[in-house]
């Protein structure tokens, strides 16, 4: 079963290179960091933010290009042992849509339930 949830918000920060999409109206409980993805849990286990470390660098974009960002969709499957986050964001660059790509694996360290949820943000 797919949840999803439309964030309403994002946040870059160019010196840390740090870009943070959130908006759910759900109660914080902790978070899991990926490699530098951190995916904020709230209390009914629920994925309510994803905050990406290096974001210029993993998604191989200009720190400049990050404030032009059209529209970010992930797609996070969780089983027992891993959790896999696909994300795809479209941003402009001169007059231009371009994608840009990423996936992540990482240990369902805190054990969270099995399932599939879904966060997209449109600019």
């Amino acid at each position: 079963m797919l949840q999803s949830s439309q964030v309403n918000k994002y946040d870059y920060d160019i010196q840390s290179d740090s870009i943070f999409f959130y908006g759910s109206d759900k109660k914080y409980r902790s978070s899991i960091d990926l490699d530098g993805i951190i995916l904020d849990v709230s209390e009914d286990d629920y994925i309510m933010g994803i905050e990406i470390l290096d974001v210029s660098e993993k998604f191989n974009v200009s720190k400049t290009d990050l404030s032009n960002i059209k529209h970010f969709e992930a797609n996070i499957e969780i089983s027992k042992e891993n959790i896999k986050i696909s994300m795809e964001m479209r941003l402009y660059k001169r007059n231009g849509l371009i994608n840009r790509c990423l996936d992540t694996l990482g240990l369902n360290s805190m054990n969270l339930p099995v399932s599939t949820q879904g966060i997209a943000l449109n600019c």
